[in-house]
C-alpha cells in the first residue's frame, strides 16, 4: 500500500508569484523606481523601505529558473538582509517554489529545499507535509514517518495515523504499526475499514500468533459487516477475506481442542468460498469427534478438491479406511463415489 499525504493550496499571493511572476517583480520594480531622489541636502526625506541591491538580489532570486539554485539564493537573502522590509516577498516565494516542486513532481529537489526551509520555521505545516511527501515518494519511510508524526502532534486526524501506521508497516516495526493502528481504530470513520484489520490478521499469523490473528479476525468480520452496497469487485474481496478469517478462526479453535466450534467456523468459511484445507480441517474435527464415517467423506472431498492438502487427505482417508477394513482399501472407491454425488447442502450444514 502507498501513503497519501494532503497537502494544502498556498495563499493567493503564493499562487500569484507562481502563475503571475512579473506582477509581484513588476509591482516591486515599479516601487521602486518612483522613490524620489534627495532634492536638496537641507531637504529631510524618508529613506527608501528597500535598497537597489536588495530589489536586485530578490528578482534575480525569483527569476532564478533552477529550483535548488533559486531556493540558496533566497536562503542567502534572508541571511544578508534579515531585517529587508522583503522578506514577506521573500517568504511567498519560497512557498511558490516549493509548490512548483510539488506540482513538477521535483521530489529530490523537493526534500532538499523543504528540509533547508525547515531549519529557520521547524513548525510551519506546510513545509513539514512537503518534507513527508517527498520523502515518502523517495522511500526515505524513516524520515517520511518523523513528519507524519509531527503532522499528528499538531493536528491529530484518523487518516494522518492511518499513513503512519502504514508507514511502520512498510518499516517492518510491528510494535509501532499495531500501537499506530490502535489509534486508527479510535476514529469512527475507519469502523467500516476492514482492510486495516485484515492487516493485523495477517501480521499476527506472520509471527505465528494464532489467538491473536483470531481475535483480529473477529474484528474483520464485525467491520466487513458494516460495508454498504460494495461493489462486484469489493464482493469478491469480502467472500475471500471472510473465508480466511473463519479459517484462522477454526485453526486456533482446533488447536485449542474446541473440535465443535472448530468445525463450525471451517464451514462458515466453505460458505464463503470452496477450497480443499477447508474440507480436510472439517475432517480432522469430525475425527476428532469419533465421525469416522463422515470424517472419510470430508476426507475424499478434500482431496477431490485438489490443491496442497490433497495428498494429505488422501493419506489420511486411507489410513483411517485401512483402520475399519482389515488393514485394506477394498471397496474405497465408494467412498469417493458417495462424496461426488452429495448434494452441496450437505457440505454446507453443521454435522
Amino acid at each position: 500500500m502507498k501513503c497519501h499525504f494532503t497537502i494544502a493550496f498556498l495563499t493567493l499571493l503564493v499562487l500569484a508569484v507562481v502563475f503571475f511572476p512579473g506582477a509581484l517583480t513588476g509591482r516591486l520594480h515599479t516601487a521602486f523606481a518612483q522613490q524620489k531622489p534627495a532634492a536638496q541636502a537641507q531637504t529631510l526625506e524618508a529613506e527608501p523601505e528597500y535598497s537597489e541591491d536588495e530589489y536586485n538580489a530578490y528578482d534575480s532570486a525569483a527569476k532564478e529558473p533552477d529550483f535548488l539554485k533559486r531556493g540558496t539564493m533566497l536562503v542567502d537573502f534572508v541571511q544578508k538582509y534579515p531585517k529587508s522590509k522583503l522578506m514577506s516577498y521573500i517568504d511567498a516565494a519560497y512557498k511558490s517554489l516549493l509548490f512548483e516542486c510539488a506540482n513538477n513532481k521535483k521530489f529530490p529537489e523537493l526534500e532538499t529545499l523543504a528540509e533547508q526551509w525547515l531549519k529557520s520555521h521547524p513548525n510551519d505545516m506546510q513545509t513539514i507535509a512537503y518534507v513527508a511527501d517527498a520523502t515518502e515518494k523517495l522511500g526515505h519511510y524513516d524520515r517520511c514517518v518523523q513528519c507524519l508524526e509531527q503532522l499528528y502532534a499538531m493536528q491529530p486526524t484518523g487518516s494522518m495515523a492511518y499513513n503512519i501506521a502504514q508507514t511502520y508497516k512498510r518499516l517492518n516495526k510491528g510494535d509501532k504499526f499495531l500501537q499506530w493502528t490502535q489509534t486508527v481504530f479510535k476514529y469512527s470513520d475507519f469502523d467500516g475499514d476492514y482492510k486495516l484489520r485484515y492487516d493485523l490478521v495477517q501480521w499476527f499469523v506472520g509471527v505465528k500468533d494464532f489467538a491473536k490473528a483470531a481475535e483480529y479476525a473477529q474484528a474483520t468480520l464485525k467491520s466487513a459487516d458494516l460495508v454498504k452496497q460494495p461493489s462486484a469487485e469489493t464482493q469478491e474481496q469480502l467472500r475471500a477475506v471472510r473465508r480466511a478469517c473463519y479459517h484462522i478462526i477454526g485453526v486456533n479453535l482446533f488447536e485449542k481442542d474446541k473440535f465443535a466450534e472448530a468445525l463450525t467456523a471451517f464451514q462458515r468459511a466453505l460458505r464463503a468460498e470452496r477450497y480443499g484445507e477447508g474440507y480436510y480441517y472439517v475432517a480432522l474435527c469430525l475425527r476428532k469427534q469419533d465421525k469416522i464415517d463422515d470424517a472419510m467423506l470430508w476426507y475424499a472431498k478434500a482431496e477431490l478438491e485438489g490443491g496442497e492438502v490433497a495428498p494429505k487427505a488422501k493419506q489420511n482417508l486411507e489410513q483411517v479406511y485401512k483402520a475399519l477394513h482389515n488393514n485394506t482399501l477394498i471397496g474405497i472407491e465408494k467412498i469417493y463415489k458417495k462424496a461426488k454425488e452429495q448434494p452441496e447442502s450437505y457440505w454446507l450444514q453443521n454435522i
